[in-house]
């Protein structure tokens, strides 16, 4: 177990150090995302499907818009202005978090029938509200 964490942390230490490599681990897990997301939709029923598999059809969605909108924001915010490389993946990756959340959640308010537009606004000022206090410099 020792082995496991201490190898992990020497993996993140390194790819802190290359850029480029945290884009190539971030298009390859969005592309296995995206195949196991496009697999279930495709080989399930979602009449018939098990808990487990509604599961992982909600975490593929998940990663699959977590990796796609990092790489968009990463990639408009390299475009548009320069700045460090590590603010601007960081400021992605959260956004993204933030705007996956949204799109997870109103996916199972949809699936449970309770996909109204007060839930929705309320959801909205809820993340946005997450994204101005991450955004508070103390």
């Amino acid at each position: 177990m020792l082995i496991c964490v201490s190898v992990i942390i020497y993996v993140i230490i390194k790819m802190l150090r290359a850029p480029r490599q945290q884009i190539i681990l971030i298009a390859i897990s969005t592309i296995i995302a995206a195949f196991s997301l496009a697999s279930i939709v495709n080989f399930t029923n979602p009449f018939e499907a098990s808990w487990l598999t509604l599961l992982f059809f909600y975490l593929s969605l998940f990663l699959f818009s977590l990796g796609s909108l990092t790489l968009l924001g990463l990639t408009l915010r390299k475009w548009t202005r320069q700045g460090i490389y590590v603010n601007n993946l960081t400021n992605s990756f959260r956004q993204a978090l933030l705007f996956s959340i949204f799109i997870v959640v109103s996916f199972l308010l949809m699936a449970n029938g309770l996909f109204f537009w007060w839930v929705e606004v309320s959801l909205i000022l809820f993340l946005l509200f997450v994204e101005i206090f991450l955004n508070l410099k103390v």
